[in-house]
């Protein structure tokens, strides 16, 4: 059976908004005994994700006549 995956693209606001929002579900877990092993690791997933550089403009390299 496969996995069906998700791709976000979140500029860096949206990124740390998740972490923090993530990290607060943490938080709240760990306080009230419960189970973070599933948590630590969509969290470690997010913290980790690679980055993706912007291109403002691509300089074409063909001769111009």
């Amino acid at each position: 059976m496969s996995e069906d995956k998700r791709i976000l693209e979140l500029d860096e606001y949206e990124h740390r908004a998740v972490v923090n929002i993530i990290n607060d579900k943490r938080t709240e877990m760990i306080s009230k005994n419960e189970d973070t092993d599933f948590i630590n690791e969509i969290l470690e997933k997010i913290i980790y994700a690679p980055t993706k550089k912007k291109v403002l403009f691509k300089k074409d390299n063909r001769d111009e006549r």
